[in-house]
């Protein structure tokens, strides 16, 4: 008994094989900025003053800046921070489906931001993307089966690997003859390859008639012919066609996500939020994907609905050997699906740990303030929960040095003057309620006891703060004298001389941070972009 396989002409070419565990994703210094202006007249600015007296600029929005970090196969990493930091225009960035402004993102040992045409599409197949809304996401035209399809006709797929071998492993019963078996070199479409081989079981009888048939795994045919020596000679070859082949991978998926393979021609509205969402993991999975970007997949669905697709994609990710980036602003989700979490603001990572380490060690101020607002479903509990103060600030023009310092609750006082802890605390209460006007104007006494009591700052430091003071202060000799525009200047100067002396000098506005150091409840490095940790 013997086996004659066809072979491919051209060598098998060498590419790097990705085990579980190794690094498939790496972000190094990722920029995605945007024009803050639309439009034919975009960024034109006229000065009749200049020659000529036209010119064009346009600020920049700064939604990803200079973003870095790694996935490894079969991870899954959390992304979470408030709405408007950057989440999905990262995830969509890495995906290339917005064009990168700087930096690189090797997947696989390749830099994506460098592919174009051909190259990127055929790379895509391996990365692919659920989007938040599933309703909106999935074509109303097309039934549920071509939704899922679509991919793979997009990739021409299924198709067969020229670098894959192929081989048959025979099974003969009441049979003496030698036996010959051909298999086609496009076997590995039907057949998955292990070890860059697609092996196919054969089993050849004879029956009762004397009448020999071979039997091979579905989608496949087998024609059975001997020779005039005896030789009993087999050929391989796929019996479905392309169209057939896509159908059935697309009822396969339909069942693995948790539908029924028959609802393959239901149309999305016939479906409920999760089963939509659920169509959208299949229509991901269709082309067989190494990473998968999922933006906030469960935001949209009910609690009891989120669990269950939630296992879903952790069951159909230990199967199929998946990588995920997963984006939410739910912290209850991210703890339940991630390994590692990413926080990220106003274009930054600020944090990133292990889950466990995240959640019962944060180092950084925001993460504090985030795991702060979760929610506690106990009515009984009457304890304030933590409120972020200010606004975000613009994209367009953050803070310098550390994003998060305009609203920390921990900016580190500035070296040049000497605090104490309570003094600084209460020099940095009052400069940001004047930055926000947060109280009506009062006699200077009032406003001292108010935010100072009996801790008022001393030296240099405290004859500014004096000074902010008399400028906000009503009562003043000159206040009858003043119209509501020169009040305004008033405490704009006030805000401005607070600011510039001790906000603009803290190390925090200085330099951005960046500080790695060992986790307690983990052996990963454990990374805060916060300079207590200096």
């Amino acid at each position: 008994m013997s086996d004659s396989v066809g072979s491919q002409d051209a060598p098998p070419q060498e590419e790097e094989r990705i085990e579980m565990g190794d690094t498939v994703l790496e972000v190094d210094s990722l920029k995605k900025h945007f024009g803050s202006d639309s439009g034919l007249l975009a960024g034109l600015e006229f000065d009749p003053g200049s020659f000529p007296p036209f010119s064009t600029g346009t600020d920049q929005v700064k939604a990803v800046d200079d973003v870095s970090f790694d996935i490894e196969k079969g991870e899954t990493l959390g992304l979470v921070g408030e709405s408007g930091c950057g989440k999905s225009t990262l995830g969509r960035t890495i995906l290339r489906l917005l064009e990168p402004t700087d930096g690189s993102i090797e997947f696989k040992g390749e830099d994506l931001a460098e592919l174009s045409g051909e190259r990127l599409r055929q790379k895509r197949s391996e990365i692919q993307m659920i989007f938040q809304d599933p309703q909106s996401s999935l074509d109303p035209r097309m039934k549920v089966g071509q939704i899922v399809e679509e991919p793979m006709k997009a990739h021409g797929m299924p198709e067969s690997d020229p670098e894959v071998e192929t081989t048959a492993e025979v099974e003969a019963t009441e049979l003496s003859e030698p036996i010959e078996v051909e298999v086609a070199d496009d076997i590995d479409m039907v057949v998955d390859p292990e070890n860059e081989v697609a092996t196919v079981p054969v089993r050849v009888t004879r029956d009762a008639d004397g009448e020999i048939t071979a039997s091979v795994p579905d989608q496949l045919e087998a024609d059975v012919a001997v020779s005039g020596e005896g030789a009993i000679h087999v050929d391989i070859s796929v019996a479905a066609s392309k169209d057939t082949l896509r159908r059935d991978r697309a009822e396969f998926l339909l069942d693995k996500v948790g539908l029924d393979s028959n609802h393959y021609n239901r149309y999305p509205h016939e479906f409920s939020g999760g089963q939509r969402q659920r169509v959208n993991l299949a229509r991901a999975l269709s082309v067989d994907p190494d990473f998968i970007v999922c933006d906030e997949p469960v935001s949209a669905l009910d609690v009891s609905i989120q669990a269950q697709v939630l296992n879903t994609m952790e069951e159909l990710q230990e199967e199929f050997g998946l990588t995920y980036l997963f984006i939410a602003h739910d912290l209850s989700v991210i703890r339940h699906i991630s390994d590692r979490v990413a926080v990220m603001y106003l274009g930054h990572i600020v944090e990133l740990a292990d889950k466990t380490e995240l959640f019962e060690n944060p180092q950084h101020p925001y993460t504090e303030a985030l795991l702060e607002s979760i929610p506690v479903p106990d009515p009984r509990d009457e304890g304030a929960r933590g409120v972020l103060e200010g606004e975000v600030p613009s994209p367009i023009d953050p803070p310098s040095g550390c994003r998060f310092r305009t609203r920390c609750p921990k900016l580190i006082a500035p070296d040049a003057y000497e605090f104490a802890e309570r003094e600084w605390e209460a020099t940095r209460a009052f400069m940001r309620a004047v930055k926000r006007r947060t109280f009506e104007p009062a006699h200077e006494s009032e406003i001292r006891e108010r935010f100072f009591g009996d801790v008022s700052p001393r030296g240099e430091a405290g004859e500014i703060v004096d000074e902010a003071i008399r400028l906000v202060a009503a009562g003043r000799e000159d206040q009858d004298e003043l119209e509501p525009d020169e009040t305004r200047e008033a405490w704009t100067e006030a805000t401005e001389l607070l600011l510039e002396s001790f906000a603009e000098e803290s190390i925090c506005a200085q330099e951005r941070p960046s500080y790695e150091f060992e986790s307690e409840h983990s052996d990963e490095t454990h990374f805060a972009a916060c300079h207590l940790h200096r």
